[in-house]
C-alpha cells in the first residue's frame, strides 16, 4: 500500500530555475494515503525550498515541477506535520523529517512517500514498486518541529 506525504515550513528561498542548457527538471507527485486527514509540507533540495504540498480531503493531490542546475546527486529533506486517523478514529498529528540523496533525476517523477506508520518520509521513483525506503533515508535534523 503505497502511502504518501505532507508539507510545512517555508524557511528558505525557493529555488530559482536553472540556467538554459545547464539545468535538470523532474517532478514529484504527493498524494494523500486513506488514513491522512491533512498534510503541509515541503521539500528542500541542498538547502532551498523547492516544494510545498498541502493536501486534505478536498485536494489529495499535487505535483510540482522542479528545476535546479544540473549537479551528479541532491540532498533533499522533506518536511512539515501530517494529521493521520488512527485506528480507534482519533487523529494524531506526525512530524515529517526524513531525508537521502537523489541521482540521475532529470525528467523523472518521483512520489513523496511514507512508511513504519508514517515515521519515515521519503521520495522513490514512481514507476518504481518502491514499498521500502531508500538505504540512505534518515531524519535530517534540518526541519524538525514541535508537535503540539
Amino acid at each position: 500500500m503505497r502511502r504518501w506525504l505532507l508539507c510545512v515550513i517555508p524557511l528558505l528561498t525557493a529555488a530559482t530555475a536553472p540556467p538554459p542548457g545547464n539545468g535538470v527538471s523532474f517532478q514529484v507527485l504527493d498524494e494523500t494515503a486513506p488514513q491522512e486527514i491533512s498534510e503541509d509540507t515541503v521539500i528542500f533540495i541542498d538547502g532551498h525550498l523547492v516544494a510545498h504540498f498541502v493536501l486534505d480531503d478536498t485536494h489529495t493531490s499535487s505535483t510540482a515541477t522542479i528545476n535546479l542546475p544540473a549537479a551528479p546527486q541532491y540532498d533533499y529533506a522533506l518536511c512539515g506535520r501530517i494529521t493521520i486517523r488512527r485506528p480507534n478514529g482519533t487523529s494524531e498529528l506526525r512530524v515529517v523529517d526524513g531525508g537521502a540523496t537523489l541521482k540521475d533525476v532529470n525528467g523523472r517523477l518521483f512520489q513523496a512517500l511514507e512508511s513504519n506508520d508514517f515515521t519515515v518520509f521519503y521520495l522513490a521513483e514512481a514507476k518504481q514498486d518502491a514499498f521500502n525506503p531508500p538505504a540512505d533515508v534518515h531524519h535530517t535534523n534540518a526541519c524538525s518541529l514541535p508537535v503540539s
